[in-house]
C-alpha cells in the first residue's frame, strides 16, 4: 500500500461541476454517516461503507480527487495495486487482501484500488482450475468491499471493464473526462502562467485551443519546462521549452 499525498487543495480540483458534485456526495456521506446511521437509527437499512467507481482516460483526476477527499476528511488514503496482490499461490491473494482492509479497518484509512480493471473484468468461465481460483479471488474482493465499513474508490480507465456483480455494489460512479478547453485554459494558467516569467510571443490561449492535454500530461510538460529553467538558471518560461515538452509528452503517450 502507498499513502497518498498532495500539497494541493480542494480549490485545485479542474474538474465539471457535474464531478464536483458527485464528490461532494462522498464527502457528505463520510461527514453525515454517523448522524444517519446511529442518531437517526438507519444502520439496520444501510450499510456505513462507500464504494464508488471513478472511470476516465489517465491523466484526468482520478487519483488526485481521492487524494483530496482524504485530505478535506482528514482520513489518510492508501493506493493499493491489485497487480502486487494477486500470486501464483492459492490463497495467498485472499490473505494479501485481508491484511489490507484488517489495516484500514483498524486506522480508519480510505481505500483506493488503482486500475481496478485488472482484477474487475467480467468473471470467465471456468475451464481449468486456474480459472477457478481467479474467480474465488475476485469474489473475495467484491464481498470484503462490500463489508468494508469505510470509503472504498475504485479507478479504472473503462467502465464497461468492470463486473456486472461488483456494479451494483457502487453508490456511486462517476465519470472523469478529458478537460474542456475553458477547464485546459484554467490549468496553463494556475500551472505555467502564474509562476514564471514569461516571453513575449507565449499565447496560453492558443496552446490551449490546440492541444487536448489532460492535467496529468500538462503536469509532465511543466517538469520538463521547470528542468530547462533551472539549468539556465532563471525562472523564464520559454515557448520552445513548452513545445518541445508537449512532442515528448505525446511521443511517450502514443508509446504508452
Amino acid at each position: 500500500m502507498t499513502h497518498l499525498t498532495t500539497p494541493l487543495n480542494w480549490e485545485d480540483l479542474v474538474l465539471s461541476r457535474s464531478v464536483l458534485q458527485a464528490l461532494e456526495e462522498i464527502k457528505d456521506w463520510e461527514l453525515h454517516k454517523k448522524q444517519i446511521l446511529e442518531n437517526w437509527q438507519l444502520k439496520k437499512y444501510l450499510k456505513p461503507g462507500y464504494r464508488a467507481l471513478f472511470y476516465g482516460p489517465p491523466g484526468t483526476g482520478k487519483t488526485l480527487a481521492a487524494t483530496l477527499l482524504g485530505k478535506e476528511l482528514d482520513i489518510p488514503v492508501y493506493r493499493i495495486d491489485l497487480s502486487t496482490l494477486s500470486t501464483k499461490y492459492i490463497g495467498e491473494t485472499e490473505k494479501n487482501l485481508q491484511k489490507i482492509f484488517e489495516q484500514a479497518e483498524q486506522g480508519k484509512s480510505i481505500l483506493f484500488f488503482d486500475e481496478a480493471d485488472a482484477l474487475f473484468g467480467k468473471r470467465t468461465t471456468v475451464q481449468n482450475a486456474n480459472d477457478r481460483y481467479a474467480n474465488q479471488e475476485i469474489s473475495y474482493l467484491l464481498q470484503r468491499i462490500e463489508d468494508f465499513h469505510g470509503l472504498v474508490i475504485l479507478s479504472s480507465n473503462l467502465k464497461h471493464n468492470n463486473d456486472a456483480a461488483f456494479m451494483r455494489r457502487l453508490q456511486n460512479v462517476i465519470y472523469f473526462a478529458p478537460p474542456s478547453l475553458a477547464q485546459r485554459r484554467l490549468l496553463w494558467k494556475r500551472m505555467f502562467e502564474d509562476n514564471f516569467e514569461l516571453e513575449k510571443n507565449i499565447d496560453f490561449d492558443k496552446l490551449a485551443e490546440e492541444y487536448e492535454l489532460t492535467g496529468g500530461e500538462l503536469s509532465e510538460i511543466l517538469r520538463y519546462c521547470s528542468l530547462r529553467a533551472a539549468q539556465r538558471g532563471k525562472k523564464e518560461l520559454k515557448l520552445e521549452d513548452i513545445l518541445t515538452g508537449i512532442k515528448m509528452q505525446k511521443r511517450t503517450s502514443t508509446k504508452i
